[in-house]
């Protein structure tokens, strides 16, 4: 006797996932796509048309150009200094910033998971109902307390506190969560062979945790990386990277009301951008796939 089909595993609806996935593909691929071609374009084949291959008699030369201006700026427009300025210092905060987070995210979890104290319960709470509440909702507030109030405009300091406070209310509810499905076994063996809290956390707790860091590493860096709102409000004089991009944007556009445009560095500049995050999401896809973030023990 044949076992009958389930409803997903008839050809008809296998025909119509695979086309609706295909089609989620194609419309995920064709911006890339545009963007990899027209970094490769002078501003008139651009302007021609965005969907044209470049000229092979001129592709050379255009990559070296609007990389090149993208980069250091000053080639096909004089008045612009690419993304190399601010490149650096993103990066150096996005890296820092994502150390802070999980760190403190860790010891935190750490404390709430394996420590008694007074409201505790009550404390997590508070920070879960404050997941509820959008981030623009203190901007009012937060601006000018940190610049008029603290004195941090267009520090480091100013620019990742409000980050990484912010970013402790997302950190201990993971954090949290997966040390309590951790065997508690394991704890106590270490307390009876005379671990102190600092050890234990450092020896076994990290280790065991470190899925579990790296994807909330790299979504914080992430998250700063790709920041506009708050360094533009904040970093007034020492712009960061996303800041900047939306006005060499402006000046490669032509919308700034210069006669001579660089379409083609505006494209190259989204390019050369993106490079952290393709790292940072190639380091953590080989935790996906491997299933080390579902994973509590395995490592």
């Amino acid at each position: 006797m044949k076992k009958a089909l389930k409803s997903s595993d008839k050809l008809h609806v296998q025909i119509i996932i695979t086309v609706w996935v295909t089609v989620c593909v194609i419309f995920c691929l064709i911006p890339l796509f545009i963007t990899f071609l027209n970094a490769f374009k002078s501003s008139s084949e651009i302007e021609y048309s965005i969907f044209a291959l470049p000229k092979w008699s001129t592709l050379g030369s255009n990559i070296k150009l609007n990389f090149k201006e993208a980069w250091s700026g000053g080639v096909l427009l004089t008045n612009t200094s690419g993304i190399s300025a601010y490149f650096a210092r993103t990066i150096f905060l996005a890296l820092l910033g994502g150390a802070l987070d999980c760190m403190i995210g860790a010891v935190l979890g750490y404390i709430f998971t394996y420590k008694e104290f007074h409201f505790k319960e009550g404390i997590f709470m508070t920070f879960i109902a404050v997941m509820m509440l959008p981030a623009i909702m203190g901007m009012p507030i937060l601006v000018p307390f940190m610049k008029n109030t603290l004195g941090l405009a267009d520090t480091y300091i100013g620019y990742l506190l409000p980050n990484i406070a912010g970013g402790q209310v997302g950190a201990l509810f993971l954090f949290r969560t997966f040390f309590g499905q951790q065997p508690k076994s394991i704890y106590e063996s270490a307390q009876i062979e005379g671990a102190n809290d600092l050890q234990i956390l450092m020896r076994l707790t990290g280790p065991l945790a470190f899925p579990i860091i790296l994807y909330k590493f790299v979504g914080t860096f992430g998250s700063l990386y790709n920041d506009y709102l708050w360094p533009s409000l904040i970093m007034t004089e020492n712009q960061l990277l996303m800041p900047q991009m939306l006005q060499l944007q402006v000046s490669y556009s032509g919308d700034s009301g210069l006669s001579v445009t660089a379409k083609g560095a505006m494209y190259a500049m989204y390019i050369l951008s993106s490079i952290p995050l393709i790292f940072t999401s190639a380091i953590s896809m080989k935790f996906f796939s491997s299933g080390d973030f579902a994973a509590g023990i395995k490592l």
